[in-house]
């Protein structure tokens, strides 16, 4: 029994170093592309009034190279924003939510939505950066998500 015990310690402790992270590893694995040059964040929306209320800057950003996606943090537990934005590439391009492979998911304070029409907007990839614009029906905020990226991390 102490032998089952002790292999099951270490099984928990190698899951937990492998598996584990925190937002504070991401924003300082991201902290060059955090800002812009114009002071906002990397990564920025508003929600509805045509896109013209107050930003919200995300806290990090990344997009992933390998997965073809962009991951967006702010806030914590209950003040909690995240997205998961899947597209089929990362080059610069147009990607509408109606094709196969483009998906955004938003949890906003804890209240998962996914996308079901507009698009992202890639206008530039160079540097290890992606940077655009993205307008996305919500259902479940009864409007539309505004999306600014400017130099966003690309990693590997």
């Amino acid at each position: 029994m102490k032998k089952y015990s002790l292999q099951l310690l270490l099984v928990v402790i190698a899951a937990v170093s492998l598996f584990s992270c925190s937002k504070d590893e991401i924003a300082n694995a991201v902290q060059a592309g955090t800002v812009g040059a114009n002071g906002a964040g990397a990564f920025t929306w508003v929600e509805g009034g045509g896109g013209a209320g107050t930003p919200i800057v995300c806290d990090s950003a990344y997009a992933s190279a390998q997965y073809k996606s962009i991951f967006v943090y702010k806030g914590a537990n209950a003040t909690r924003y995240f997205f998961e934005i899947n597209l089929t590439s990362l080059a610069a391009a147009s990607y509408p939510m109606s094709t196969a492979g483009n998906a955004v998911a938003y949890d906003r304070l804890g209240n998962m939505s996914t996308g079901t029409a507009g698009s992202i907007n890639i206008l530039a990839n160079s540097n290890n950066k992606i940077s655009g614009t993205g307008v996305i029906s919500m259902p479940s905020i009864n409007d539309r998500l505004y999306i600014t990226m400017k130099d966003l991390p690309i990693r590997p």
